[in-house]
C-alpha cells in the first residue's frame, strides 16, 4: 500500500459574471469578445485539433502573444496557423470553431500519439492538422551548426562549401550528412508509426469522418540562389577562429534539398499507405518568394522584426532589445556583437533554435524570454497566414466542415445539460512525496448555476495527475474540458477553460479563486526519519 502524509486543500471558486463567486456560463453582454465561446450557442462547436513541432505551436517571444498563458511550456503562439484558423470565422459555415491546439515546441514525432501524447489533448476532434518531423531531424541544432556559430569559443570546423559532403569534417557538413541519413532511412517508419498510433487513439479510432492533415515544411532559401547573399553571414564573432559561414549557394541547397526531401516522403507515404484517412498538405509552396536571400532582397529584409513582414516570412536571429523594440544596452553595437557579449547572452550552451540544455517539449527553458533564441527559422506571423491558407484550401476541397455522419456522434442538441448561469467548483490537491515532476494529484467536484453537481473526478484522487508533463483534462457536463496544472514554484494551480486562463491565485478578473492551506499546516515533510512511513510499498 502507499500511504501520503500531506494533502493540500484549495477551494476554487470562480466567476465570470461578478467575479465574486464562481462562473463558466457569462452573461455575455458584460464579456461578449473574450467569453462568448463558453456559453451555449446557436451554433454547434465543430471540433479539430492542431499537434506537433513548434511549426505548429509557433515560438512565443513575448507575453502578450502567448495563446495560452505558456500552459506545459509549449510557447504556443496567437500568431501560428491554429489560432488563425480559429480567428477566421470565413470557413466555418453553419458551425463555430472548436480548436484544442496540443502542438508543442520541441516536439517530435513520437510525441504525438505517445511520448507528450498530443493526441490526448485534442478531445473528439473530426480533423487533426499536424506538423512535425523537424526536430527528429535536428533541423534546429543543424541551423546553429552551419549557420550561427552561437558559441564563440567552440571551433565548428570547415565551411559547407570548403567540405566534402560525403567525408565531412566540418560540423555543418557532419549535421546534414546525418540528417540526410535519417531521411533516407528510419524516418519514413516513424512516420508511418505515428500516423498509425493517431488513427488508432481512442479520440479518433471510432469516427469514421476523421481525418488527419499532415503538412510539410518551407524551404528556407530562395531556390533561385541569387549570388548576391553568397557574401551573407550571420554567425555569432568567434575567438575560436572558425571559419565564416557564409550563405553559400552550396549550403543553401543543402538545407533546401533536406526539406524538400522530407516533404516528398511524406507526400508519397501518405498518397500511398492513407490516402482514405490522411491527407498531405503542401506549406511549401505558399512560401515563394518571401523566403531568405531572395532576389531584390536585402540584408535588412533578412533581419527585419516586424511580424506582420511581408517581405520574408521567415524570423532571423534578433538580438532580445531589439525583439523588444528597445535601443541597445549602452555600449553593445548590434552589429557588431563581440565574443564576450555573445557568450553573456547565450550563456555556456551557446544555442540558437536548441541548444545543450534542450528546448523539447514540456521543457522549462520554453519561455517567452527565450523565444528571441529559439524562434530563428520559424514562421513569423504572415508565414503562419500563408500555411493557414493551404490548410483551408485543403479543408474547402474536402467539403469540411460538415456535420458528422451517422456513424459518428451526433452534435449536442436541445438544451444544454447543466443551468445556465455561475458555475463553481472545488479542488483538494494533494502532494505525495514522489518528485516534483509527477507528485500533483486533484479531486473536483463542479457544479452548475442550481449548485447540482455537473461533473467531479473518479475513484482516488491519485488517480488524477496535474503535473506540468501530464495535466488533467477534466470532463464535465460542459462543452469542454477544464485543463488543470499544478505548479510547485510560487505554489499554485493554472486553469485553461477553452482559451479563458487564470490561476488560483488570482483574486479578481474574470476568474477568481479563493485558497484553503495545507493539512498539515506547515506542508510535507518527506524523505526525514521520523516519517519513513509517508511512501510504503508492502505486499498484502
Amino acid at each position: 500500500m502507499e500511504l501520503t502524509l500531506t494533502l493540500k486543500h484549495f477551494l476554487k471558486t470562480f466567476s465570470l459574471i461578478g467575479l465574486t463567486s464562481a462562473s463558466i456560463i457569462p452573461d455575455l453582454s458584460r464579456f461578449p469578445s473574450s467569453l462568448a465561446h463558453l456559453t451555449p450557442r446557436d451554433k454547434t462547436p465543430w471540433p479539430y485539433g492542431v499537434i506537433g513541432d513548434s511549426w505548429g505551436s509557433g515560438v512565443a517571444y513575448n507575453n502578450d502573444i502567448l495563446y495560452d498563458n505558456n500552459l506545459d511550456y509549449c510557447l504556443r503562439t496567437k500568431e501560428s496557423y491554429g489560432p488563425q484558423l480559429e480567428a477566421d470565422t470565413s470557413w466555418t459555415g453553419d458551425f463555430s470553431s472548436g480548436l484544442r491546439n496540443a502542438a508543442c515546441s520541441g516536439s517530435e514525432l513520437r510525441d504525438l500519439a505517445k511520448g507528450d501524447y498530443q493526441m490526448g489533448k485534442v478531445g473528439k476532434p473530426n480533423v487533426v492538422v499536424m506538423t512535425s518531423g523537424g526536430n527528429n531531424i535536428g533541423f534546429g541544432p543543424i541551423i546553429n551548426l552551419c549557420i550561427y556559430h552561437a558559441n564563440p569559443t567552440h571551433n565548428y570546423g570547415a565551411a559547407y562549401k570548403d567540405d566534402d559532403p560525403n567525408n565531412p569534417t566540418g560540423d555543418c557538413g557532419k549535421a546534414l550528412k546525418d540528417a540526410s541519413t535519417y531521411i533516407t532511412g528510419p524516418m519514413r517508419q516513424d512516420l508511418i508509426n505515428t500516423i498509425n498510433d493517431i488513427l488508432a487513439d481512442p479520440s479518433v479510432d471510432d469516427n469514421p469522418d476523421f481525418l488527419l492533415y499532415v503538412t510539410g515544411y518551407a524551404r528556407f532559401f530562395g531556390p533561385d540562389y541569387d549570388p548576391w547573399c553568397e557574401n551573407e553571414y550571420w554567425n555569432i564573432p568567434s575567438v575560436a577562429l572558425s571559419p565564416t559561414p557564409y550563405l553559400s549557394k552550396e549550403l543553401r541547397t543543402a538545407f533546401n534539398d533536406r526539406v524538400s526531401d522530407v516533404n516528398s516522403l511524406y507526400k508519397d507515404t501518405i498518397e500511398s499507405q492513407f490516402s482514405n484517412k490522411v491527407r498531405y498538405i503542401d506549406t511549401d509552396t505558399g512560401f515563394g518568394g518571401h523566403r531568405f536571400c531572395e532576389p531584390g532582397a536585402n540584408h535588412a529584409d533578412q533581419l527585419n522584426t516586424d511580424t506582420h513582414f511581408d517581405g520574408v516570412y521567415l524570423w532571423n536571429l534578433n538580438w532580445p532589445w531589439q525583439v523588444a523594440n528597445q535601443p541597445a544596452p549602452q555600449g553593445v553595437d548590434p552589429d557588431n556583437i563581440s565574443p564576450d557579449e555573445a557568450r553573456n547572452l547565450f550563456g555556456d550552451d551557446g544555442g540558437v533554435t536548441a541548444w545543450s540544455e534542450g528546448s523539447g517539449s514540456g521543457n522549462v527553458a520554453n519561455v517567452p524570454s527565450n523565444g528571441w533564441r529559439i524562434r530563428p527559422f520559424h514562421p513569423r506571423y504572415t508565414g503562419f497566414t500563408s500555411i493557414k491558407k493551404a490548410i483551408l484550401a485543403q479543408l474547402k476541397n474536402d467539403g469540411l466542415p460538415k456535420a458528422q455522419s451517422s456513424g459518428s456522434s451526433p452534435p449536442p442538441s436541445g438544451p444544454p445539460a447543466y443551468a445556465p448561469g455561475t458555475c463553481s467548483f472545488h479542488l483538494e490537491e494533494r502532494e505525495t512525496c514522489a518528485d516534483n515532476s509527477n507528485n500533483l494529484f486533484a479531486k473536483i467536484t463542479m457544479y452548475d448555476n442550481d449548485k447540482a453537481v455537473i461533473g467531479q473526478t473518479n475513484g482516488d484522487p491519485l488517480d488524477n495527475p496535474i503535473n506540468v508533463a501530464d495535466p488533467l483534462n477534466f470532463q464535465s457536463k460542459l462543452p469542454y474540458p477544464l485543463v488543470v496544472v499544478g505548479e510547485h514554484e510560487n505554489d499554485y494551480v493554472q486553469f485553461n477553460y477553452n482559451g479563458l486562463q487564470f490561476t488560483s491565485r488570482d483574486t479578481s478578473g474574470k476568474a477568481t479563486c479563493s485558497n484553503g492551506g495545507w493539512d498539515p499546516r506547515n506542508g510535507p515533510k518527506c524523505n526525514l526519519q521520523s516519517v519513513k512511513s509517508v511512501a510504503v510499498s508492502a505486499d498484502s
